[in-house]
């Protein structure tokens, strides 16, 4: 089976650093199952410690995507910051390794989280998308206090997106947000607020556009009222 990792030579946008990072290719990646909070399985990879790309000299950092095309002109403060690590001399060495371990990935999750929390604006969802990826993470090496408390700030961000009502992803839409909200409050325990946030979205003005996020919501309610009856019937 081809390497399905590969090296790609990249330079910082913020210190024109240039150095050789991790990356997945596409072709590789085949899911085989998804959880109700949208984490997808794939097959012999796991693609979210993969999914940051972080400076080794000044520590900016940001998703792939964000890494390669970004411009950093017109953000003095994301310069300021990027700046002051690198001449600080305390900035975390990330090797050039194909191999990446999940605390690894983490702390670059982490520093993309500390840079996209300066943008301005700031744009919640990707940061609510990056403690997800944590918890995520930490779902998959069965670390559960761990995964706990990563979806707590995923959830606090994902409000924010929805409060803010801006950059909503058009795959899943507003009722998508709000399902998401409702779930992750039903995998913390919190069923009053999950019903809540669920009825709301079975009863959204466009839930009929998106029949998954109806039908997952339907899903998520059901193992509430199957958890209350094996309470109370126990």
């Amino acid at each position: 089976m081809p390497d399905p990792i590969w090296l790609k030579d990249v330079k910082c946008p913020a210190c024109d650093t240039a150095f050789k990072t991790a990356r997945i290719k596409s072709s590789a990646l085949k899911a085989k199952s998804m959880d109700s909070d949208f984490h997808k399985i794939y097959e012999g990879i796991r693609p979210l410690l993969y999914a940051v790309t972080v400076c080794p000299k000044c520590n900016f950092g940001q998703r792939n995507d964000d890494f390669d095309r970004v411009k950093l002109e017109y953000h003095p403060e994301i310069m300021n910051i990027a700046m002051a690590i690198r001449d600080s001399g305390k900035n975390i060495q990330f090797p050039d390794s194909r191999e990446i371990d999940t605390e690894t990935a983490v702390k670059k999750h982490q520093l993309a989280i500390t840079f996209y929390k300066h943008w301005k604006p700031e744009d919640p969802l990707m940061i609510a998308g990056l403690y997800m990826h944590i918890a995520w993470m930490y779902r998959e090496d069965g670390a559960k206090e761990r995964e706990k408390e990563f979806i707590k700030h995923a959830h606090e961000y994902y409000i924010k997106t929805f409060e803010k009502g801006t950059h909503i992803p058009e795959k899943i839409g507003e009722p998508g947000i709000m399902y998401l909200i409702g779930e992750l409050y039903r995998m913390q325990g919190d069923f009053v607020n999950a019903v809540n946030w669920f009825s709301r979205t079975v009863k959204h003005e466009i839930i009929g556009n998106f029949p998954n996020i109806e039908s997952l919501t339907r899903d998520a309610w059901e193992k509430i009222n199957e958890q209350k009856h094996k309470t109370n019937g126990s």
